[in-house]
This record gives C-alpha cells, structure tokens and sequence, in this order.
C-alpha cells in the first residue's frame, strides 16, 4: 500500500511540475530585457554663440541630474576648425558621437562619408515633434541628417533706437541716415558689416536676383547680378562713404555692443547679446539695393549630427543618444531655451506655442525677417561656392578689380573647387 502511495504521490509531483513547466513556457507573456544600464559617455563637439553655450551647460546639467549614468562632454570649436576638426578626427575613427553645427555642414559631411542618418537613432514619434520646414532643411535623398533645434541663421537690418527710431526702407535712405548720424573722428560708424565674408555678400547676390547655383548644383555665378553685387559692395565705402576698411565681424559686432555703430549686418544668433549690452535694439529685413530688391539672405537651420562610428548595436550607446535628443531637443520648454538665447525659432512644434517664443520681441522678429530670406543650399557643392567667392570678393574691395572680371574669375574658380569634390552622394547609405 505504501508503494502505491508513494507511486501516486511521485506521479503527482511530476504532473504538477510539467503542469507548471507548461504554464512558464507558454502561457506567461514574454518580458523583453530592458537596455543594459552601464556608464555612457556622449562626445558633443558643437559651434554655439556663447549664450548658447550656457544653455547647454544649464540643460545638460540637468539631463546628467535625471540620468546620472549618462555623462555629456561638450567641445566647443569655431565654424571652420570644427568642420576641419571633425572630418579629420571622423575619417581617423577618432572623432565625437555628435557633431553640432549650421545645416550646410551635412553636404560636407554626406560627402565624406562620416556621418549618417538619424532615422537609424531616433523613431518616428521623435520626428514628428519637429516642424517639417526645420527638418527638410537637413533631408537629402529623402533621409535626415540632422535634428534640428533652432531655424533661422539668417542675417538683418540691426539699428540702434539711441539714434533711428525707424528702419530705412532702401539704401539710399539708409545712407542718408547713416552719413548725417555718423562721427569717425569720434568713433561713432554710420554702417558696418563684415565686408569680406561671403555668407553676408550673398545676400547682395540675392537682392539682385542671383542664385549661386543652378538645378543641378553647377556654379552661376558669371552674370550681371554678380557684377552689381560686387560693385554695390565696392561702392559702400568708396561712393556712399560709410563703414571702414577691413571691417569684419568681430569689429563690427564690438562697435555695435559698444554703441558706436547705427547700423549693421548681423545674423540672429547675435542679437541676444546685444539687447544684454543694453542696446536699444531695432530688427528689419535688409533693405532695398540700388536698383534692385530688398537685400535676401539665406535662411538655415543648426542642429545635431550622428557620427558613423555610433555603433547602432551598441544598445547603451543609441539609448543614451536617444534620452540626449529627447531632452535637449523633444522637450518643448529645453528646446525653447535654445530658440531664446539664439534669438531664433525653436524647431518642436510644442515649442513654438509656449508664452515665452509668442511672446517674446526677438522671436517675433525672427518669424518677421525669416520671410525675406531663401533656404540655404546644404549640398557639398556650396563649400566650393564659399570659397569662389571669397577671394575674389576681396579683390574687388580692397584691390580695386574689375567687377566684371571678378566674376569671370569667380566663375571658374567655383567651376574647378567643385570639381574636386564633386562626388554623387548615394540614394542608400
């Protein structure tokens, strides 16, 4: 009896073991393994203004606050050293996991092959927070390159309300002003620009109804508008007696701060720093040339690339890269941050309806000038579009070269610049 008992209960047991063993296996839902929570490092080398800087500081901060296992370190590289740098250190398989900077970067960098999409880091529900406009600036062969967070870049008519109440509509009324306000023996510049940087001269070009490039990316630059473009350029010191020779950016920027400067050419990542020098701050489009139209400057985003060396398999790495995009960029009230102390438009959807962008005088004159722009190219040819320009600009401002044979020379330069980099970015990468 005792053998039957026993029998009975070995039997038992094994059905209730099977019974249970069946139960685990096939009747409890699978649970996926959460991304493993190791220490991460996310390498950020970015060409920021300085308030901007702060910005990300703050914000950074408290990301780091929120996921302590996650560490940022910020870079900090002038436009030119970081696109150097970065192709430099990308190719070598040395460089930082993002890379941050204005959109005419992504040709460069398509062109390099040293970064790549970030549909392979981000979901779709990301990308649907940010304004189509703002992300169609980074899409080439229908993929994004970039996530933007902050749209505009663009350059305006700036004056000081300490000596015009009113923006001139045209040039000639602009120099009207200018002259009878100026006072170069005591330092105070009717006008002032950076006079040798193509990305201000463009906007010249535009005015005059020029585009530096055809449907096809090939140079356009040998043609009347060039012509009267450098002439307008020749002729703001030489005819119209205002600015000073050798005026660039950082002088031109430092008089403005310093109140001794009506009127000058700046984009709008700088006009936060002139309302915190105290700057009565006036903001127009450019304005109308010499027989022409209103001055028409590009228009761009700036925003976060992915270096190729992100490992998507590495499952620390794309998470970290997620939350850092989520929160710098995703969340409406940090991304606003950003659009504040660039004195641009924010790029999340959410964002652009808080208070503080509706509200706020600077953001609404961003929305105003951005109307009288045009995108900016992000193709690789534009980089030998730059560089065309440049030297030949220069010769005509400061050499006295004929505008006619500068385009000439412009042309050709531009023609054989593309020529050497000029390389078909793949539909698929």
């Amino acid at each position: 009896m005792k053998k039957i008992l026993l029998w009975i209960l070995v039997v038992s047991m094994i059905v209730v073991f099977s019974m249970v063993g069946y139960l685990i296996r096939y009747k409890t839902p699978a649970v996926e393994e959460a991304p493993a929570e190791n220490p991460v490092t996310i390498k950020v080398w970015e060409q920021m203004e300085p308030a901007a800087q702060k910005v990300f500081d703050a914000v950074q901060a408290d990301f780091e606050a929120e996921y302590p296992l996650i560490t940022i370190k910020r870079t900090h590289y002038a436009t030119e050293d970081l696109r150097t740098n970065y192709l430099n250190s990308a190719i070598a398989s040395g460089g930082p996991d993002i890379v941050y900077g204005p959109s005419d970067n992504i040709g460069i960098f398509l062109t390099a092959d040293v970064i790549q999409a970030v549909t392979g880091i981000v979901s779709d529900e990301f990308l649907a927070k940010i304004a189509a406009n703002a992300l169609a600036d980074g899409e080439v062969n229908g993929k994004n390159w970039s996530i933007p967070d902050i749209h505009g870049n663009q350059i305006a008519l700036l004056y000081n309300k300490a000596y015009v109440q009113e923006a001139p509509a045209t040039w000639e009324e602009l120099v009207e002003v200018a002259t009878a306000t100026q006072d170069v023996d005591n330092g105070l510049y009717g006008f002032m620009y950076n006079e040798k940087e193509p990305y201000w001269f463009v906007g010249f070009f535009n005015g005059y109804g020029g585009d530096v490039m055809d449907d096809e990316n090939n140079p356009t630059l040998d043609n009347e508008a060039m012509v009267k473009a450098l002439q307008f350029a020749l002729d703001i010191r030489e005819v119209d007696g205002v600015g000073v020779e050798g005026m660039d950016y950082d002088t031109t920027d430092a008089a403005f701060k310093e109140g001794n400067a009506v009127f000058i050419l700046n984009g709008a990542w700088s006009w936060t720093s002139y309302t915190d020098a105290g700057i009565d701050l006036g903001i127009a489009p450019g304005p109308v040339l010499p027989g022409g139209n209103n001055m028409t400057f590009y228009a761009s985003t700036k925003g976060y690339s992915v270096s190729k060396d992100v490992d998507l398999t590495d499952v620390d790495k794309v998470n970290a890269l997620k939350l850092f995009f989520d929160f710098f960029v995703g969340t409406a009230e940090n991304n606003a941050k950003f659009a504040l102390a660039n004195s641009q438009a924010p790029t999340n959807k959410a964002a652009l309806e808080l208070d503080e962008i509706k509200s706020n005088v600077l953001q609404q004159a961003t929305i105003s000038t951005i109307q009288n722009t045009v995108p900016m190219p992000i193709v690789a040819e534009t980089r030998g579009i730059w560089d065309a320009i440049r030297p030949e600009l220069e010769a005509v401002i400061y050499s006295g070269k004929d505008p006619a044979k500068a385009a000439t020379a412009m042309q050709k330069r531009a023609e054989e610049a593309i020529a050497t980099i000029r390389v078909k970015v793949p539909a698929e990468k």
